[in-house]
């Protein structure tokens, strides 16, 4: 039987700009994907897409045993990352109708993978997280965040629903009517209101000269007791399998079974999507 992510991947891989990078040596026991498409505010192409996912399968069953955590960030500018290239939407979406559907796969699948990956995941986020993006936010274990940076869900503005599992892990993240008043009203969340909220983890103060190098510093500071055993000023390597099974004892629950019903969520609102 056909796979049908397969061939989702098949009809994106080639459209649209941006690359999606894997640097699994970042840092002792810790990777760093890069999300870049600048021109596009980081936004994902459908090849962008496919190599999100392809990462992500590598994560899942070819990382190194001693690989503990991964980071991910978006390339320098003002995003973390926008969420879906508008771009690609308007040059392929719209001609290709099953196109829409087939993003839809591809990301809901790339992202509930990431969210139950073996490994600590924390968002590196210097920039803004909108639409898209903001769904994958939620898919992080933790999130380092610039205090000029903002969290906004604009899919109602958009005319559309939160198609890539974004709503419920939003859900388990912050409790149902922060949730609902985030998702709906699509206020604009600072980093401070975030972490009140139980979003973001560590702000870290828009006053550096890089504010992209501190994200990144702050990230892997928050991550090295994941890494390390400081005990007696000694350096030694905590075990990777026990944190990469308590992760897994985490993530037990399914995260999977509502896709079907997002999606026909999202197929009621196709007439007033304004993408």
């Amino acid at each position: 039987m056909t796979n049908p992510i397969a061939v989702a991947e098949q009809e994106l891989k080639d459209r649209g700009i941006g690359s999606v990078h894997l640097d699994a040596n970042y840092a002792p026991g810790v990777a760093l994907v890069v999300i870049d498409n600048p021109q596009r505010h980081n936004a994902f192409s459908g090849k962008m897409m496919v190599e999100f996912r392809q990462v992500v399968l590598w994560l899942e069953s070819k990382a190194p045993e001693d690989l503990v955590a991964v980071i991910v960030t978006g390339s320098r500018g003002k995003a973390f990352c926008a969420g879906l290239d508008l771009e690609f939407a308007r040059e392929h979406m719209h001609t290709t109708p099953t196109l829409a559907l087939q993003v839809n796969q591809v990301m809901h699948d790339a992202l509930s993978r990431f969210a139950r990956l073996p490994l600590i995941t924390v968002a590196s986020m210097a920039g803004h997280a909108l639409g898209g993006g903001t769904e994958l936010l939620t898919a992080f274990d933790y999130v380092c965040m610039a205090s000029t940076a903002i969290i906004r869900f604009v899919q109602t503005r958009m005319g559309v629903s939160s198609p890539w599992g974004g709503a419920r892990r939003l859900v388990n993240s912050v409790g149902r009517k922060a949730a609902l008043r985030i998702l709906a009203s699509a206020p604009k969340v600072t980093a401070e209101q975030g972490k009140a909220l139980g979003l973001v983890d560590v702000v870290v103060d828009n006053n550096k000269e890089d504010i992209y190098e501190a994200c990144l510093k702050a990230s892997l500071s928050f991550l090295r007791p994941f890494v390390f055993d400081d005990r007696a000023g000694q350096e030694d390597r905590v075990s990777a399998g026990a944190v990469r099974g308590m992760k897994q004892l985490v993530v037990r629950a399914d995260l999977d079974r509502d896709y079907e019903f997002e999606a026909a969520i999202l197929a009621k609102l196709a007439g007033s999507s304004k993408i």
